[in-house]
């Protein structure tokens, strides 16, 4: 028996799909700590741990860090951030590297989106440059690729404030992967940084659908040949 879809339906339909496009958004942002195994291979295999800490300061001032701790090199990195539902917009991000087996550096970014500028301060050295709308940090984009990933988002395109210069990273969807992990088996959707043909730099990450996209495996190559790579290893929430 052929079908009939009333034009009211059809009009409905249209309706529904609306509501469901425009509620990719706001993703609610949660407290919480990650932790991972972590491993740096640059002629000598390096291992050690990493810790992803999101907590919530105020109504609408978050912080970000990324903490790396091993016997030849400490990385401590965060970003405080304003959240409104559908963007990370930085306040500040600080950058610190320490260790034997490395070459220190310090680095500072203050974001002034009443004059859309950022204040760079690199190894004691400050000067200031022009930022657009939404631009982000080294740190906080990472952040919002799991935040669009959770909002049903594609185009995964962002302007970084990096070293002095205003960069766009650009990231591709590759699909899902099963990965076994110290939490489990999980599904996980990979995301590839999108460079020419030439380059030999290569970085790639996994998030776990089911764990709100949870970030649980990353790996970076460097032109050089040097890799670093963490996965995860436990995640729990915080309370707020």
């Amino acid at each position: 028996m052929r079908r009939i879809t009333h034009p009211c339906s059809k009009k409905l339909i249209s309706i529904l799909l609306l509501l469901v496009s425009t509620a990719l958004y706001p993703v609610e942002l949660k407290p919480n700590v990650a932790q991972y195994s972590a491993s740096y291979k640059n002629g000598v295999p390096i291992s050690g741990t990493a810790t992803h800490t999101l907590i919530q300061l105020s109504q609408d001032i978050w912080r970000y860090r990324f903490n790396v701790d091993s016997f030849f090199a400490d990385i401590n990195e965060s970003v405080y951030f304003q959240w409104d539902g559908k963007t990370v917009t930085p306040i500040s991000y600080h950058y610190k590297r320490s260790g034997w087996a490395v070459s220190n550096r310090r680095a500072t970014l203050e974001f002034n989106w009443k004059e859309n500028k950022v204040l760079n301060d690199v190894q004691g050295v400050p000067w200031s440059m022009g930022i657009p709308d939404r631009a982000l940090d080294k740190l906080g984009y990472q952040l919002q690729i799991k935040l669009d990933l959770m909002a049903g988002k594609q185009d995964l395109t962002y302007h970084v404030a990096d070293g002095g210069r205003l960069k766009t990273f650009q990231f591709e969807i590759l699909g899902e992967e099963t990965l076994d992990t110290e939490l489990g088996e999980v599904t996980a959707t990979v995301v590839k940084k999108v460079r020419s043909e030439s380059s030999k730099r290569d970085s790639t990450l996994w998030f776990a659908k089911e764990w709100d996209y949870l970030l649980v495996k990353l790996i970076q190559v460097e032109a050089d040949g040097e890799r670093y790579e963490i996965n995860i290893e436990s995640a729990r929430s915080i309370s707020r």
